[in-house]
């Protein structure tokens, strides 16, 4: 495989200096991300990290419905525009339309919170939560449309900065802050909400500060949200399938075991480190390709992109497998016990990211409504799994729910891509 990968020496070039970029920022990100874990864990317990954890999961499947799927769909219009005065324009009117959109959650988490609270949870310690999280909605909204714009744009340091770093840094920091004051614990959630908002401002004075000229694309926003909403519902899924877990563990098991789950399940995911980096290099690229009509420098990008993935993976999945008690001792002791359940979500991860970038190279291809209806099916079977599993091996339950449904949906993945564009993603 090495010897064949070499060949292409402008495709590899490409694949690895703007991956490269991009695999930079996101291994930074990953140890503030372990750091802000760490940190939640050992000074305010598992206990809260798990409401902590049940309050994001909420945050971003909210996000995921009323985005709208305009973030994706946003590259996928950027990739026939010749030139930024339209990429601009068109971002102008995506946050229009976000913006509107976010309002209403907004209003009523902030209403309902208690009602939310105690019917769907019967946790009254999640009320301070949802009542911040109706403040959370429009800024993760904003900050994931701006990242997108700068990833459309192929200025990769810049959405590498906004998107990995800037967030992540301010999180800590008000993290260690509030703990300095002796907050309330709840705080915990605040600081992420407030990380969120100050990037998405600063993004924004970055975007419109210099004087320039704009022109608006003449795409209706009814054309908009046919291509966006079938993302929303395969966002929305794609969620799902990630979160579902926590959330039926939420109804089933102890806030200690949730944490000890998400402890899990963050650290598996480490596997799909160089997947979803890569997927901001192939995003664009596919998306350029297909307005070019070049289907076979199509193939070429995604064939080497998914064997560098799959070079690289390989041994760090085994890492995480081999030595997930040391690993997991880090994040005190209790959590050891989340061993087996560790090596199942590193499993089906790893072979998520030995298929490649499956769903975004059908999303930028014109197969949206596809993709959707694969993650619709693999958020059922699912949840039927959990709810088999789930009351009678808990945790452990929870984690071979994920590797099954994972090898089901990315193998209907790779067919159909097959099928629709002619190759396999990675040979």
């Amino acid at each position: 495989m090495l010897k064949k990968i070499l060949q292409d020496e402008d495709t590899i070039r490409y694949v690895l200096s703007k991956g490269g970029i991009t695999f930079f920022f996101r291994m930074i990100a990953m140890v503030f991300s372990f750091l802000t874990m760490w940190f939640i864990t050992n000074f305010y317990g598992e206990t809260v990290f798990g409401r902590y954890s049940v309050a994001l999961t909420v945050l971003q499947i909210t996000t995921m419905v009323f985005a709208l799927g305009l973030p994706h769909a946003f590259v996928s219009f950027t990739g026939e525009f010749n030139c930024e005065q339209k990429t601009i324009g068109f971002l102008f009117k995506n946050l229009k339309i976000a913006v509107s959109s976010a309002l209403i959650p907004s209003v009523l988490y902030f209403v309902f919170a208690e009602d939310i609270a105690d019917y769907f949870f019967n946790k009254a310690t999640l009320i301070p939560y949802f009542k911040i999280l109706s403040l959370s909605v429009v800024f993760l909204i904003l900050h994931e449309i701006i990242c997108y714009y700068f990833m459309s744009l192929k200025k990769f340091v810049t959405y590498g900065l906004f998107f990995f770093i800037a967030p992540n840094v301010l999180f800590i920091l008000f993290l260690m802050l509030f703990k300095k004051l002796n907050l309330e614990s709840y705080f915990t959630f605040l600081a992420y909400t407030l990380s969120m908002f100050i990037t998405a401002v600063i993004g924004l004075f970055v975007i419109f500060f210099r004087k320039r000229r704009i022109e608006h694309p003449p795409i209706s926003t009814k054309v908009i949200l046919n291509k966006s909403l079938p993302m929303m519902m395969s966002g929305v899924f794609l969620v799902l399938l990630n979160w579902t877990d926590i959330l039926m563990l939420a109804k089933f098991q102890t806030e200690s075991q949730i944490g000890i789950y998400n402890v899990s399940f963050k650290i598996g995911s480490l596997a799909l480190f160089f997947v979803v980096s890569m997927n901001v290099v192939i995003t664009p690229k596919v998306s350029e390709l297909f307005f070019k009509n070049d289907f076979n420098e199509m193939k070429k990008v995604v064939n080497r992109a998914t064997q560098i993935i799959i070079l690289l993976t390989i041994p760090l999945a085994l890492t995480l497998i081999f030595f997930s008690n040391f690993i997991l001792s880090f994040f005190g002791t209790v959590s050891i016990s989340g061993s087996t359940t560790l090596t199942l979500i590193t499993l089906g991860a790893l072979f998520n990211a030995m298929t490649g970038n499956v769903d975004q190279i059908l999303n930028m291809t014109n197969n949206q409504k596809l993709v959707r209806n694969i993650f619709i099916i693999g958020f059922i079977v699912n949840v039927i799994l959990n709810v088999i599993l789930i009351p009678n091996y808990g945790i452990v339950g929870a984690a071979a729910s994920s590797l099954i449904t994972n090898v089901i949906i990315n193998s209907i993945f790779v067919v159909i891509i097959k099928k629709k564009l002619g190759f396999y993603t990675f040979m």
